[in-house]
C-alpha cells in the first residue's frame, strides 16, 4: 500500500521530515531538488522493480505531492535532479521537501530527506 497525505480522512497528515528545509519566496517560488535513486530495499536486497520516485513538499500543514519521476532503469542508482514549484502566494515561507521510492507493485518506502 502506498503512502499518501491522509489530509481529511480523520487521520494526522504525514509530514516531510525536518532535515531538508529551504526559505521560498513568492516572487521565485522554485525549489532544486537533486538525490540518488535508492539501489537497495529497505530490508538490503538489490532492487529490481523501482517504478519511480516521489517528491514532496510540506509547508507545515502536511506533505502535497510536488512530481513524481519516472525511474532511470529497475535497480535504481540514477541521478536526478528536477524543479518543483510551491504556491506560495505572498511573502516568504518555509518548506520541507522529501523524496519516496516506488516499486512496480505501488508500495512506497517511507520518506527521505
Amino acid at each position: 500500500m502506498g503512502c499518501t497525505s491522509l489530509t481529511g480522512t480523520g487521520e494526522a497528515p504525514l509530514h516531510c521530515p525536518s532535515s531538508v528545509q529551504a526559505k521560498i519566496k513568492a516572487a521565485q517560488p522554485t525549489v532544486h531538488v537533486s538525490y540518488t535513486e535508492p539501489s537497495v530495499t529497505v530490508e538490503g536486497d538489490l532492487l529490481t522493480s523501482l517504478a519511480k520516485t516521489s517528491i514532496y513538499y510540506d509547508l507545515g500543514r502536511g506533505r502535497t505531492l510536488a512530481k513524481e519521476v519516472p525511474a532511470t532503469r529497475p535497480s535504481g542508482g540514477g541521478e536526478i535532479s528536477e524543479t518543483i514549484t510551491i504556491p506560495v502566494t505572498s511573502g516568504e515561507q518555509r518548506v520541507k521537501i522529501c523524496v519516496t521510492a516506488s516499486d512496480y507493485n505501488g508500495s512506497e518506502s517511507p520518506m527521505t530527506p
